[in-house]
């Protein structure tokens, strides 16, 4: 499994350690390291939020934005089209909850936006996933998912064979817990990877943690050599 090249730092803005802002900070990295191509997660920022997220993507060396974790509840048609155009995003995802209404809301964009699980063990889309895009799974939730025997798993290992699976979020996974984790401390909190099916992984594999980007590459290539 070659990873290397598949395995993109993200800039995100969960708060389960740092403020949510902390993407000012990843994007300033982003700069000083001249990184060309991330994934994007603003899935906490209202619009005016957003809209002073996007004014600052203008300003850095990026040139392409791999995956956009949608916020499914008041992203725009405006919005897609500023990424698909601008960035040359072609995979955006988004949670089950939003699933179905974002079929109606973006007939235009049907094949790029991908279903993410949880582990809640509830699937609230209707909508198969082959209708869409496919699958962006989150391998830490999947993770959960198995361990703690929430339907999630068995939903998505009945899709193997239908749906493709076009994108993964990738954080840390706590044993002891049985939790994600978007920051991690050890290395060993990707150790879980190695225990997931290969089908699974896919060809744009984004990194959703809180930690710096010069982490974040670091992490990538414990992976990398995990997965050999």
């Amino acid at each position: 499994m070659n990873l290397k090249n598949r395995i993109y730092p993200g800039i995100t803005c969960t708060s389960a350690i740092r403020k949510k802002d902390h993407w000012r900070a990843q994007l300033k990295e982003v700069n000083k390291l001249g990184i060309k191509e991330v994934a994007l997660f603003p899935t906490t920022l209202g619009i005016k939020q957003r809209k002073e997220l996007y004014q600052e993507l203008e300003k850095s060396c990026i040139k392409k934005i791999k995956l956009v974790h949608m916020r499914g509840e008041d992203f725009t048609e405006e919005e897609m089209e500023y990424f698909y155009k601008r960035w040359k995003t072609r995979l955006f995802n988004c949670h089950e909850k939003y699933f179905d209404q974002l079929y109606k809301k973006f007939p235009k964009f049907r094949k790029n936006i991908v279903l993410e699980l949880n582990y809640d063990n509830k699937i609230e889309n209707k909508l198969l996933p082959k209708k869409m895009g496919g699958f962006c799974i989150d391998l830490s939730h999947i993770k959960c998912a198995k361990e703690l025997h929430k339907l999630e798993w068995d939903y998505m290992m009945n899709h193997l064979k239908d749906t493709k699976f076009m994108a993964n979020h990738l954080n840390g996974y706590s044993k002891n817990k049985k939790r994600d984790l978007h920051f991690v401390n050890n290395v060993k909190e990707f150790d879980y990877l190695k225990e997931l099916p290969k089908k699974i992984f896919s060809k744009v594999i984004a990194l959703e943690l809180e930690n710096t980007i010069k982490e974040q590459l670091k992490f990538k290539d414990y992976i990398v050599r995990l997965m050999k």
